[in-house]
């Protein structure tokens, strides 16, 4: 669930610069009125390595976990044992304080997504994804219980790059358009017309990285007919989007347009600073792509569903 204003704006953040694209957008707008209108805000996390507290937005670190509740364990019969259940993992934990765009139920204020990184055989239409589950609370009724959550390493340190490393976040605003497929026929049809048209599009209009709301890519799978909560058969709604990558682009494979922070914008690709930024997760999608993980629009405590490409 995701509440950003529509705004016919490209970026909301004025430590930034234009990025390259931002003529090639304004072409695509004047050619294709009619997408104005569908212009969203999203909120990219722009995770950096560090070391978040229970206190912070944060990717990958401590969640700020009730000591009366037992820490959430994988129930795959597959992944573990009842003498040895397999603990999930934290992914994220967003304060409304710093991601007030997101939806948050009445008298919450604070999200938490944690996932089992092996695969699992979901409900229609995931149907095969990481199993997530998603908390929503309310910070100041926790009493944190400082030994609940379980040190992720001491069960997944074979599978490194399915478990997020600890990062700080620094919330970015963009604008965004939806995935084509999301849009009416008609301007469907007007972007088909012209391969210069839907090639800008398909360049300009969703955003790379780990973001929360708008839309995510389905450039290597086909996007599901439906997408639909499984318990109520309401629309579902990106809350969170993964992804392999973070924000600086391989300019020797794709010097186009990214959005990218004037901070990223001095450094040099194969350096190891570049890396650390680029990759500061550690997460690894299958394939190098993005996943993103689907809420309920009717009901945000429904179960999450997590999509890959």
């Amino acid at each position: 669930m995701f509440s950003g204003d529509r705004k016919n704006a490209r970026m909301t953040d004025t430590t930034q610069v234009p990025a390259e694209g931002e003529d090639d957008l304004a072409r695509l707008l004047a050619a294709v009125p009619g997408l104005a209108t569908f212009a969203r805000t999203v909120v990219r996390l722009r995770p950096r390595r560090g070391e978040p507290g229970v206190r912070d937005s944060h990717v990958g670190g401590p969640m700020l976990w009730p000591a009366d509740e037992p820490w959430p364990h994988c129930a795959d019969a597959d992944h573990g044992s009842a003498d040895d259940p397999v603990p999930m993992v934290s992914v994220a934990q967003l304060y409304a304080a710093d991601v007030p765009e997101i939806a948050f139920p009445e008298g919450t204020d604070l999200v938490q997504v944690v996932w089992c990184p092996e695969p699992h055989d979901l409900p229609k239409p995931s149907f095969q994804g990481k199993d997530c589950r998603v908390f929503w609370r309310r910070a100041g009724e926790i009493r944190y219980g400082p030994d609940v959550q379980p040190d992720p390493w001491k069960h997944w340190d074979g599978d490194w790059d399915e478990v997020p490393q600890p990062c700080t976040v620094h919330p970015e605003r963009v604008v965004e358009y939806p995935w084509w497929q999301e849009l009416p026929a008609g301007l469907r049809k007007q972007l088909k017309s012209s391969d210069e048209l839907f090639d800008l599009y398909w360049q300009e209009s969703l955003t790379d990285g780990w973001k929360i709301g708008g839309s995510k890519s389905w450039a290597s799978s086909d996007m599901p007919e439906s997408l639909d909560c499984p318990e109520c058969t309401a629309p579902l709604v990106l809350l969170l989007q993964v992804d392999s990558y973070d924000g600086l682009p391989l300019i020797s494979e794709n010097p186009h347009t990214y959005l990218c922070t004037v901070t990223g914008r001095h450094l040099v690709e194969g350096t190891k600073e570049f890396t650390l930024t680029r990759e500061a997760t550690g997460f690894l999608v299958d394939d190098a792509a993005d996943a993103g993980i689907y809420i309920c629009s009717a009901d945000q405590r429904h179960q999450a569903l997590y999509f890959t490409q």
